[in-house]
């Protein structure tokens, strides 16, 4: 599970994400057909990355509106299944949307509980749950004006040496790796230590160390404005987040440490239980989003920001398959947890 690579581009992914798309039954030719539509509901576009939304806009939502007439609506997602729901299956044509766009681990959720729309499978994505999207880290991110080494995971619990503020995400999805990593625990068996109810109550405890330090953050733009208003000496952060906020007038101030950063995919998917006339037009909007021209457009409008250590950085994937299993039982446990410690 634990492997040293760099971060994979979104080429590397194109031949998986295309085939995984190829059964959809509406072809790209749909699309040029669809220049005709004029005065169409907006097709709304869910998103968790926000800070995602220009590079989406110039590299796909603008251009498909230009092709075929048909406006795009990006909103904010918090990744909430029921939010979710009431926005698929349970919304009326005026209020659904069209898309989302969210870890894999969320569309793999909605997934199994039919709240998206199965596409056809592939090597990289058997089961047919989202396309891929971007290839992404959470990382160790910190002030520069404090310290110009780069702190890791066991720095972040030592607050007798650098005391301050720290930033994690309010969700047991990353959190309870780095709790684990921070604690010792190879990258190699973290995972096989929060199958066990010894490894899972490892994890609370060392945060339970933490606790009066922790400054929760739910979304990546709530991560990465911890940092820009210094109100975290460092924090976990998505590392698109960080790389938005050398775009907003702080360029360099903000460092990124990917060792031991752990390595997720974001995926798309068609909402479920849209009408057939919309959920056609849903399908085109993602074939349009997975042509390589603009895809390679998305990958030349992503910000760049700080780069990690000149050594290949040594990542530890987000394991899929154990979140889709214990998600729920270790959500119930996190919450258990903060009511309890606050």
């Amino acid at each position: 599970m634990f492997q040293i690579v760099s971060r994979r581009s979104l080429s590397a992914i194109l031949p998986g994400l295309l085939a995984a798309l190829i059964a959809l039954p509406v072809p790209w030719a749909g699309v040029q057909a669809a220049a005709r539509i004029r005065h169409s509901p907006a097709l709304v576009v869910a998103s968790t990355e926000p800070q995602l939304g220009a590079a989406q806009n110039v590299a796909f939502f603008q251009p498909f509106t230009q092709a075929t007439g048909q406006p795009v609506t990006r909103r904010a997602w918090t990744g909430s299944l029921p939010d979710l729901e009431s926005r698929g299956l349970h919304a009326g044509n005026d209020t659904a949307w069209s898309l989302v766009f969210a870890e894999d681990s969320t569309i793999r959720a909605a997934c199994m509980q039919g709240l998206v729309v199965h596409l056809a499978g592939s090597a990289t994505n058997p089961d047919g749950c989202g396309a891929p999207g971007l290839a992404t880290q959470v990382v160790v991110a910190w002030d520069q004006t404090w310290r110009e080494s780069a702190p890791r995971w066991n720095d972040f619990w030592d607050v007798v040496r650098f005391p301050g503020k720290r930033g994690l995400r309010r969700d047991p999805r990353t959190t309870l790796e780095i709790a684990l990593l921070a604690d010792g625990v190879p990258p190699d068996q973290v995972y096989g230590q929060l199958a066990t109810p010894q490894g899972v109550d490892r994890a609370f405890r060392k945060l339970s160390q933490l606790r009066p330090y922790i400054t929760w953050w739910s979304t990546p733009n709530e991560a990465a404005s911890l940092l820009s208003r210094k109100q975290v000496l460092m924090g976990s952060a998505p590392r698109e987040a960080v790389n938005s906020i050398a775009m907003h007038g702080e360029p360099g101030r903000i460092g990124i440490n990917t060792d031991m950063a752990l390595s997720y995919d974001l995926s798309w998917a068609v909402v479920a239980g849209q009408s057939a006339e919309r959920l056609g037009r849903s399908r085109e909007l993602l074939h349009f989003i997975v042509q390589p021209d603009r895809q390679g457009a998305f990958v030349a409008a992503v910000p760049s920001g700080p780069s990690g250590p000149a050594h290949p950085a040594a990542l530890l994937p987000m394991d899929v398959q154990f979140w889709q299993v214990n998600y729920a039982p270790l959500s119930r446990r996190f919450e258990t947890w903060l009511h309890k410690a606050g």
